[in-house]
């Protein structure tokens, strides 16, 4: 009797099969805005190592940065990402010593480039593959644990499009314009660095309060503009922020809602010249976060409309300390043309960072955009809009130089500029 009781108890208690599950959002968003896709894995336990591979349209997306996703925090020693034109590759490694105990998360942040012209267009984003694996790399973690995918798109619409869920839940991309948009329950809309609100010049309905993510860099203490609207009387929750104070404004029949957020803890940023986004702010935090200790507040001078441009080309401040106040200072970098060879479409530039300034971490979001003539004395025409999907990054170690490849026809002279989509008067040539 006793051994039975035994056996009875240990069936009890044996633990169920684990399941792994992978995904990506779909997303709206219209032609040339930035969409960031996290690669979410749902339990991390038992792992020591996770690899996913998500392909997408070429033709409609480009990929222009892939990072570390929230992971990080449990496992990361080291991370990769390798895109080749449609198929990309992120992987994210922990200790050899210990596997993580439980969590989720995101593998990684993978940051799409809508081309320019596709609009009524869409990419599929499909997880076509997933690795997972434990400190031995022996044990196959999956045997007796299914792994399940889940895909997601990225919409492209018009300006004027009237917008509702197809069939995934969705979420509107930061600074969208839409004619008109009908969010159902688990669809969101995203908040934007550039404090720019999501536009729809028609109505908008919801069902409850409508959930408000957070933008690709994460929350800063500021007043983020969420949507504006000819509906009045829309309530809003935020994700991953609390003691939001919400607001709004109406002027012209038109609509505008507000959060104001404020982060515990967080070193102010201010700058001299220019009002900074919030994801500036975050980039220059990342970018001197060695310089910190004791700091209360960085001061930023330099260009004015252009901050926001050099931070977002990796390009950290030269320094210096007054108390409890690093003082930021920015100069302007220089890009030009080094070479190119119109046969295959490689065009060699490089960066150089103005005086002071250093080039510490790869470019964060934007567009190159290539414009040539085959007449130097003509105006030079546009040529092509390509994503920061260099070989190599522009990172310190490559002393800023990087390849792109373009579609050159007959053109014999060329210019590059840099473009941070949501500041485009701070254009560099």
């Amino acid at each position: 009797m006793k051994m039975r009781m035994m056996a009875l108890l240990a069936l009890v208690v044996a633990p169920a099969a684990l399941a792994y599950q992978v995904s990506v959002g779909t997303y709206v968003a219209n032609a040339g805005k930035i969409v960031t896709v996290p690669v979410a894995l749902d339990s991390a336990a038992g792992l020591s190592y996770a690899s996913a591979t998500i392909t997408y349209d070429p033709q409609v997306l480009v990929v222009t940065k892939a990072e570390a996703g929230s992971l990080k925090v449990l496992m990361a020693e080291d991370f990769t990402a390798v895109d080749t034109n449609g198929t990309l590759t992120v992987s994210i490694f922990g200790s050899t010593d210990a596997n993580v105990a439980s969590g989720s998360g995101s593998i990684a942040n993978v940051t799409f480039a809508v081309r320019d012209g596709t609009e009524g267009l869409y990419s599929d984003l499909a997880v076509s593959s997933v690795e997972l694996g434990e400190k031995s790399g022996v044990k196959d973690v999956t045997a007796g644990n299914p792994v399940s995918t889940v895909n997601g798109m990225v919409r492209v619409m018009g300006e004027a499009a009237e917008v509702a869920r197809l069939e995934n839940a969705e979420v509107i991309v930061a600074d969208t314009t839409l004619g008109a948009l009908a969010l159902s329950a688990g669809d969101a809309i995203q908040a934007s660095d550039a404090q720019t609100a999501i536009t729809v010049s028609g109505a908008v309905t919801a069902s409850g309060a409508i959930a408000v993510k957070a933008p690709a860099n994460g929350w800063a203490s500021g007043t983020y503009a969420l949507l504006s609207t000819t509906t009045a009387g829309l309530t809003f929750s935020l994700e991953g922020a609390d003691g939001a104070t919400f607001s709004a404004e109406t002027a012209n029949g038109v609509t505008t809602y507000f959060a104001a957020i404020s982060v515990a803890g967080e070193i102010a940023v201010t700058c001299a010249t220019e009002s900074l986004s919030a994801g500036t702010k975050n980039q220059i935090r990342s970018l001197l976060s060695g310089q910190l200790d004791g700091v209360t507040e960085i001061v930023v001078t330099g260009p004015t409309g252009s901050v926001d441009v050099i931070a977002d080309m990796g390009i950290a401040p030269s320094c210096t300390r007054d108390g409890t106040r690093l003082l930021a200072a920015y100069a302007m970098p220089e890009l030009r043309i080094t070479q190119f060879d119109p046969k295959t479409g490689a065009v060699r530039f490089k960066v150089t960072p103005g005086a002071g300034n250093q080039i510490v971490s790869e470019i964060a979001t934007g567009y190159i955009h290539v414009f040539g003539t085959s007449n130097l004395g003509e105006k030079m025409k546009y040529i092509s809009q390509v994503g920061f999907n260099l070989t190599p990054y522009l990172k310190a170690e490559t002393k800023g130089e990087g390849t792109l490849y373009v579609t050159l026809g007959t053109h014999t002279f060329l210019k590059i500029k840099v473009e941070n989509v949501s500041r485009k008067e701070g254009d560099r040539e």
